[in-house]
């Protein structure tokens, strides 16, 4: 290999490594904006005294209403194929932040006043998920979205089993999520029969050619097996079932980690 292959080879990993710390950076940003805006308006909206509860009702409504117009604008900047570059690329920025406020809007409206908490919990989820994604390999990312999921799995079912108005609601929900989790195992069946790409009509990549899939098969037989007990458990077994999921995401990090160096 010439001398000068290796420096292009060089400078472009360092501009691939650039790119990636850009889009950590800016995810975090968001994702703090997004959170300081969030308990600002939770502070005045629920906690708040009356007056300020009435005026936040009416900035959440404007910015509900902003929001809305903000996100048409940006999809149709998005989809508008002759538009100049730089609309082109604002397009899906305004499209993000309008869904963010229309839909945060709405949220704190119709379901108040734990809306606000909801969301205020979604959005570091959403961050770390998004931080995950740029630094880890596609199949850690969805075995955190997987996990992740199951510990708000059994979270619900903590607050819902056992009680008169959502017992039922949470036992067909917690249904609903054992047989995601079996479809989920069979479509990743096909994804690594088709060398790591989606089996149907465009095959794009879904997980890397050095995939273990035995990590992610075993990552749904765990979250599995802990919500389907979770279903004949006692209250307490929910604490540290929860906790388990924690510490076996935390070990599924340290795995994936290793395979970077």
């Amino acid at each position: 290999m010439s001398k000068q292959s290796k420096q292009q080879k060089r400078a472009e990993k360092l501009r691939r490594e650039e790119q990636t710390l850009n889009r950590v950076f800016l995810i975090f940003l968001v994702g703090i904006v997004a959170e300081c805006y969030l308990l600002l308006l939770r502070r005045y909206f629920v906690n708040g005294t009356a007056e300020e509860l009435v005026a936040a009702a009416g900035v959440i409504q404007w910015m509900g209403y902003l929001g809305a117009a903000a996100a048409v604008a940006g999809l149709v900047l998005t989809l508008l194929k002759k538009a100049k570059p730089i609309f082109r690329r604002l397009g899906p920025w305004a499209l993000g932040a309008g869904l963010f406020f229309a839909l945060s809007s709405l949220m704190m409206y119709r379901i108040y006043p734990q809306g606000s908490l909801f969301l205020c919990i979604a959005v570091p989820i959403l961050t770390v998920l998004g931080l995950v994604y740029c630094l880890f390999q596609p199949e850690f990312f969805f075995s955190a979205i997987i996990l992740g999921g199951s510990i708000f799995t059994l979270w619900v079912q903590r607050k819902g089993l056992g009680t008169v108005n959502w017992n039922t609601k949470v036992t067909v929900g917690t249904v609903v999520v054992l047989l995601g989790l079996i479809a989920v195992a069979a479509l990743t069946a096909r994804i690594e029969k088709n060398g790591g790409k989606w089996p149907w009509k465009y095959h794009f990549r879904v997980f890397g050619p050095n995939c273990s899939y035995k990590a992610l098969y075993l990552t749904y037989a765990v979250a599995f097996v802990v919500i389907l007990a979770a279903l004949f458990a006692v209250s307490v077994i929910y604490y540290y079932t929860m906790w388990g999921l924690g510490i076996f995401l935390f070990g599924l990090a340290v795995y994936y980690t290793t395979k970077l160096m």
